[in-house]
């Protein structure tokens, strides 16, 4: 129930008052207190900004780690307390009261140069990791504050549109673009079937991949009180341009297709500014090998409300919240605009505008209450954000539309489900989404990469389903893989993906020494009632098999095998070396218990000394892997290699990294688009700077990223400018492993492994291998006979 309406108490009388007006750069207020904190501005957020965006795009890392997140969470406190005025008595800046129901970050705006900082903050993240740490730590999922964000533009030339939507119906603009390859990859017809579905008395047009000139007349013409973009951000596309998605012959056609964006002019090793993928103006074919993609850059998008200012602008895409919505508002003077801090789940993404649109037409048009009760509903699925944020930019303060309101308030609780009272589903209350791989393997089942790339089943209608029971079944041989399960549906949609397992015990799994046709069996019932009943074609891959594509990188941790047998005569060969290297003799392999990072390289270069006197290893091509795309390979245990007498790049990678494991040396994998290597971090206290990603600027350096793609699992880094940093400080050693095949010594491998990334184009990623074993990336039980 909403609550009567609280007298609204004054400004906060903190020494913040001693500035003057002008000097404020940010103030942070709720309903009561608009201004509460204020700041004149400070280094520090020139510092912390974008570390903080990189700290988020590679959430992933810590978040897996209670210590990890209590360390971000210690550097968001330490950093709220520096920025904002307080009085004497004070020993914290003051926070929201628990019942408040939004919180309203101000920026001060005059061009899109000025405090830009400021706007790239993830003011949602860090707002309530510093609530977090202020109230119980039981109720620290009780305690999420919703966030909106205004751009105070007072002075400003340009008069923006009207801060709240006209009454009557709303006019909306639906822009769904998806040009050359992205139509292969993404369906934008359900997105525009929700809303038009929520907003059943708007007058609503929708156009489809449009070219610049022709969507900006559409806006000109039809002077929409709402534009929705849908689609594909610049580096998304470019990301599924690069992806191994596709066969090897279609590669470079895609590529061809995708124009250049251009470098963000801000932002130091940005390569590609935010933008939008839209049809290139001179584009004959909106799909196929012969379309043309335009990156549209966040710097000329405010250019498309030339002519008309909607009073709203939607952009569903990642990456979209700090520069393209707060343009949006600061330079094409929306009167509000809504994007995402960097990457979110897809369907997470249509369900939160699925509910915002419902509590916008139920509000009348309050953006602001619409966006709290959509984050509401989102943040009662499990695992839903974790850490990205989705920003509200508004031209005028929106906390008048919560007048009387606190969080328990019935205008900001989302859609609620109700008990399905039995009776037969039809199809017009659920629907299921089943994407089968086309193969799988052991390793990937046995480090839970799951068997299927999407299993969801959404509900139409706001219902609850009990007992709803799942079969699936991994046929091969003479026997069953078998996975059952009953669960519940009390949210839009659940997602299967993650729950389902095969017993790995079974011989049919490990021993698939060769390709084979297999299928997948699936059978969904709610009751009596089949609701899925179907079998999906795909391959039991050899055990010995990876895949290339980053969503499978942290599998080829399983492939290094420190307890190998001739991984242990390696080590053993070695000890020789290490011996006469470091002039003692009774030294040995201590790992990192030796008394300098200089004793490490010492042991690391007696391993690499014998393998180079004592094996005399030669390079190969891979095994055949019968694959029609080249996606996979074929990788050879430490056994094969040594006995065998030669391997291939990776192979002799992993070699390495299994050898350095075994002696406690912490090892990293590094993959390029056609190559791995090793490296080793050379101390304890460097690898832990990397996991808890040490603050940068505190040191008054900058962070720069390319946030190209979603980071996959903690122990993974696609920061080349990150990586380059630690070896540049002597923290982390590449080694280039072939040269082990010619003879090569120990400080020209050092030399050629950082030549190898010489070429930013060429990086995918890093795998620390410590972190993966952490997160239960083990090796392969394999018999190594």
């Amino acid at each position: 129930m909403a609550t009567k309406e609280k007298q609204r108490a004054p400004a906060s009388t903190s020494p913040s008052e001693k500035t003057s007006a002008d000097d404020v750069v940010m103030t942070v207020g709720w309903p009561g207190k608009p201004q509460a904190l204020r700041t004149s501005g400070s280094r520090e957020i020139d510092r912390q900004a974008l570390w903080w965006n990189y700290a988020l795009l590679n959430r992933e890392r810590w978040q897996g780690s209670d210590v990890l997140n209590v360390a971000q969470q210690t550097k968001a406190v330490l950093m709220w307390g520096r920025l904002f005025h307080r009085d004497k008595k004070q020993s914290a800046p003051p926070m929201p009261e628990p019942e408040a129901p939004v919180v309203e970050v101000t920026i001060r705006y005059t061009v899109e140069d000025d405090n830009w900082q400021y706007r790239v903050m993830p003011w949602e993240f860090v707002l309530n990791s510093v609530i977090r740490a202020n109230r119980p730590h039981e109720l620290r999922e009780l305690n999420r504050l919703p966030a909106i964000r205004r751009l105070d533009m007072t002075g400003a030339k340009t008069k923006a549109a009207a801060q709240t939507l006209p009454p009557g119906n709303w006019k909306v603009l639906i822009v769904l673009s998806a040009p050359g390859f992205i139509s292969r990859k993404y369906t934008l017809k359900s997105e525009l079937d929700n809303i038009k579905a929520q907003l059943p008395k708007a007058e609503i047009e929708e156009i489809w991949t449009p070219k610049f000139k022709a969507l900006q007349e559409k806006i000109a013409e039809f002077r929409p009180d709402i534009v929705h973009f849908a689609g594909c951000d610049t580096h998304q596309a470019r990301a599924l341009a690069e992806s191994n998605d596709w066969r090897a012959k279609e590669s470079e056609v895609i590529l061809g297709q995708l124009g250049e964006c251009g470098p963000d002019p801000k932002i130091e090793g940005m390569e590609e500014a935010d933008g939008y993928a839209m049809l290139h103006e001179e584009s004959e074919l909106m799909h196929g090998t012969s379309a043309r993609i335009a990156c549209v850059s966040y710097m000329r998008l405010p250019d498309l409300f030339k002519t008309h200012k909607p009073a709203l602008v939607c952009w569903n895409l990642y990456h979209s919240a700090n520069r393209i919505a707060a343009l949006t508002v600061g330079e094409a003077h929306a009167g509000a605009s809504i994007g995402f801090q960097d990457f979110i789940d897809d369907e997470l993404a249509e369900e939160y505008f699925k509910e915002f649109y419902k509590g916008l037409a139920a509000s009348r048009g309050r953006v602001a209450v619409a966006h709290v009760r959509a984050l509401k509903g989102l943040w009662r699925l499990p695992e839903s954000l974790r850490g990205s944020g989705i920003v509200l930019w508004s031209h005028e303060s929106r906390l008048e539309e919560f007048n009387g309101m606190d969080t328990s308030a019935d205008e900001l609780q989302p859609t609620r489900n109700e008990e399905h009272e039995g009776g037969l589903l039809t199809s017009e209350q659920w629907e299921c989404y089943v994407k089968v791989p086309p193969g799988l393997n052991y390793a990937q089942l046995h480090q839970k990469e799951y068997p299927f790339e999407n299993f969801r089943v959404f509900l139409k209608e706001p219902l609850i389903l009990r007992n709803m029971n799942i079969e699936v079944r991994l046929n091969g041989e003479d026997r069953e893989l078998v996975y059952r399960h009953q669960f519940d549906i009390e949210a839009p949609f659940i997602d299967l993906r993650s729950d389902i397992e095969f017993p790995l015990t079974s011989p049919l799994a490990r021993s698939c020494g060769e390709s084979v046709v297999t299928t997948l069996y699936v059978k969904l019932t709610y009751g009596a009632q089949v609701l899925l009943s179907k079998t999906y074609r795909t391959r039991l891959l050899p055990t010995d098999q990876w895949r290339f594509s980053i969503q499978s990188a942290h599998t080829l941790a399983s492939f290094i095998f420190p307890r190998d047998p001739e991984v242990e005569a390696l080590v053993l060969k070695a000890q020789k070396y290490v011996r006469v290297l470091r002039d003692d003799a009774t030294a040995g392999f201590e790992g990192y218990q030796a008394d300098s990072p200089e004793a490490v390289d010492l042991q690391v270069r007696a391993l690499w000394s014998t393998l180079v006197h004592e094996y005399r290893l030669g390079y190969i091509n891979p095994p055949p892997a019968y694959s029609k795309d080249t996606d996979s390979q074929r990788l050879r245990t430490p056994t094969m290699v040594l006995k065998g007498g030669w391997g291939t790049c990776i192979d002799l990678a992993l070699l390495l990294a299994a050898a350095l494991e075994l002696v406690d040396i912490q090892p990293v994998i590094l993959v390029l688009k056609a190559h791995a290597f090793v490296g080793y971090w050379r101390s304890m206290e460097g690898r832990d700077r990397f996991l808890e990603m040490t603050d940068k600027a505190d040191a008054g350096e900058k962070w720069s990223f390319l946030p190209r793609r979603p980071i996959y699992g903690m122990f993974l880094s696609t920061s080349l400018r990150e990586i380059q940093h630690y070896i540049d400080t002597g923290e982390l050693v590449t080694l280039e492993s072939t040269l082990l095949t010619m003879m090569g010594g120990f400080d020209e491998a050092i030399a050629h492994g950082q030549d190898n990334l010489s070429d930013p184009q060429d990086f995918d990623y890093m795998i620390d291998l410590a972190s993966a074993r952490t997160a239960q990336i083990t090796p392969l039980p394999l018999n190594f006979a």
